[in-house]
This record gives C-alpha cells, structure tokens and sequence, in this order.
C-alpha cells in the first residue's frame, strides 16, 4: 500500500510512504488509526535521537567554520501526543472537512466506510490549507 499526503494551498510538495504489511478490508476510521500510530512512533523516534549526543566529523567541523553553527538547532521538540489524542484530533479534522480521504482514486466521505486493500493500493490524504490574500 503507499501513502501520499499533500497539502492543498501550501508549498510543501507532496510526501508519499510506502507501507507493505497493510492489506484487507478496514473501516477508513481503523485505517487512519494504524497510520496515526506509526506517525506517533516515527515522531517519538526522531524526537529521542535529536536528544541525542552527536559527534562531530571533520566534515561538520568544516561546514561549522562556514556556517558559524557547529552544532543542531536548540529549540527542544515537544512530545508526541497519545495515539488516542492524535486519533481523536484526526477524526475531528475529517468530520470538520479539513482533509479528504481517497482510496484507490475514489473519495471516502465516511469514517465508517470499509475499503478493500491491496499491495498496490493508493490511499492519498489531502490536507486543505486556507488560502489568504495579501
């Protein structure tokens, strides 16, 4: 199955993830909850290894004398949210219309709604972003 999220409105080019264990009939409710909870896991694992202590190579170092940083960016990264949190917020933004679901090509307009899938399916969730004039 792949994944592709993209944001309608926004500069951010689409990101497409490639998730081979998925196949069967799911409600699009339990489909989005298995996608939460690997983005939650895939979150925490970057957040723990930025905490990480990260040593310098010679090639940093240089880079470092070129840009004047020699080390990561300071700003701390906040903590995942709960699986459940995540899930809540996630079934609120779809019933609020602010992301669209496609399986297959075809708009899923219910969370309860099953969809079949296969090793080739293409499930594409579209992120609406408002549009603002200058």
């Amino acid at each position: 199955m792949i994944v592709e999220t993209a944001q309608l409105g926004a500069r951010a080019g689409d990101v497409r993830t490639e998730i081979p264990d998925i196949e069967g009939e799911f409600r699009l409710r339990d489909l989005l909850c298995i996608l939460i909870e690997r983005e939650v896991a895939a979150y925490s694992a970057h957040r723990a290894a930025s905490e990480m202590l990260r040593v310098l190579t010679p090639s940093d170092i240089a880079i470092g004398f070129d840009t004047g940083s020699f080390a990561r960016e300071t700003r701390s990264i906040p903590a995942a949210p709960t699986v459940a949190r995540a899930h809540a917020r996630a079934e609120e933004a779809f019933g609020d219309g602010l992301f669209f679901a496609f399986v297959d090509d075809v708009r899923i307009e219910d969370l309860d709604q099953i969809v079949a899938l296969g090793p080739l399916s293409r499930i594409r969730l579209v992120r609406l972003v408002a549009l603002t004039g200058r």
